[in-house]
């Protein structure tokens, strides 16, 4: 019965990318976390031949790649990659007027994009496919798997129980409860890993972000968190070094200026490392729901936003938190910074923008109806990618 309960909990929002523009806008926000696993799932697998494995099948090269789902911005120096469902990546060297479509080796969707510089970028989607350019995002090579992931994440619980039996054993009398509850929670993880690799390759990544060429982090669903020291060649699981127990998603990583790492996701949690992953704090913002982003609007102030417009502020680096007043009713998807400008894009293409480091913002309507899934900055041009693939907008950005 725990593992049935742990697997229907499981059923939960597994991107924000998706809720904001698949789902959401038929089925509504009581019912779309369930669909939207179901949409998650079968995106790629109705798009591809029948019995290919779309984890080893290129993306299609298609006429109409840009009018794709994009799920995913990224600058790469002067150049705009956007990256979406059935594997599709497509650049702009011209701001956004035209794209053409890049070669993928994989047909799996992609949720997320990072690059370092003008070259050397990382993407990341379902199945836990893991890829790298080092052309600008022209051409990706497949680097990882949730083949690999699983094998990574099963090796680190099964060291994670270990310690926690070795410590139990070693227990003082008044150490012997808490060392119980370590070994239980280490225990489930492990079983959790195990039914894991036996399912397969079925579990999203839905962020990545390098803080130096070399080093960067990966997360996703089911507390999915690896970690590479060299630019990607190399992954290694550090989901056991995080206070995540039940497998709660990770949607999104932050930063900060004192070279913080922060954590949104399920549950309303925000976690902080303040040494490259090693260690990490868990704070409990109030709220229960989806955190789908988290950002430093100042050195040490925390803006974190999700789920039907919800919107929480930290003044101490993520120690406590207070919650905004909502921006509407639609799930907050993306934000964007300029100097002091801060952007807040919901799904239905409404940006909220704050001149206060994030207390209070200002709405801007789109011209048209979006559904959304992303937003960058590009000069003073907001690129927005969604449904239908990405779209411009100067009118909505000024300083």
């Amino acid at each position: 019965m725990k593992q049935h309960l742990r697997n229907f909990r499981r059923a939960a929002p597994l991107a924000a990318r998706l809720v904001a523009t698949i789902v959401a806008p038929l089925v509504g926000p009581i019912v779309a976390p369930t669909a939207i696993c179901l949409a998650a799932t079968f995106l790629p697998t109705l798009a591809a031949p029948a019995l290919a494995d779309p984890l080893a099948t290129p993306a299609r090269s298609s006429a109409l790649a840009a009018r794709s789902l994009m799920l995913a911005l990224a600058p790469a120096g002067a150049r705009l990659v956007a990256a979406g469902e059935r594997g599709i990546v497509i650049v702009s060297d011209d701001g956004g007027a035209t794209w053409r479509q890049a070669w993928v080796p994989v047909g799996v969707t992609l949720t997320a994009m990072h690059f370092t510089d003008s070259l050397h970028g990382v993407a990341v989607g379902h199945d836990g496919v893991l890829l790298a350019s080092s052309d600008g995002g022209l051409s990706w090579d497949k680097r990882l798997d949730g083949n690999q992931i699983n094998a990574m994440m099963l090796a680190d619980a099964e060291q994670a129980a270990v310690r926690a039996h070795a410590a139990q054993a070693g227990a003082r009398a008044g150490e012997a409860k808490a060392a119980l509850a370590a070994v239980e929670q280490a225990d489930n993880a492990l079983q959790d890993m195990q039914e894991a690799v036996k399912s397969g390759p079925s579990r999203p990544l839905l962020a990545v972000w390098f803080k130096t060429r070399a080093l960067g982090w990966a997360v996703g669903s089911y507390g999915q968190a690896l970690r590479t020291r060299d630019g990607g060649a190399h992954w290694e699981s550090i989901a056991s070094r995080l206070p995540n127990p039940e497998g709660l998603h990770y949607n999104a990583i932050g930063h900060g200026a004192d070279g913080a790492l922060y954590l949104a996701g399920e549950g309303g949690k925000v976690y902080r490392s303040g040494d490259d992953g090693e260690s990490w704090r868990v704070a409990d913002s109030g709220y229960k729901g989806q955190l789908y982003g988290v950002v430093e609007t100042a050195p040490g102030t925390l803006l974190a936003y999700g789920f039907g417009g919800h919107v929480l502020l930290s003044g101490d680096a993520g120690a406590t938190w207070r919650e905004l007043p909502r921006l509407g009713d639609k799930s907050l998807i993306g934000a964007a910074q300029d100097g002091g400008a801060l952007l807040l894009a919901a799904r239905d293409g409404t940006l909220y923008r704050s001149a206060d480091q994030g207390r209070s913002f200002a709405a801007q309507a789109p011209a048209r109806s979006l559904e959304l899934a992303a937003i960058a900055l590009h000069g003073h041009t907001v690129v927005l990618a969604g449904v239908g693939g990405v779209h411009l907008s100067t009118h909505l950005y000024s300083k």
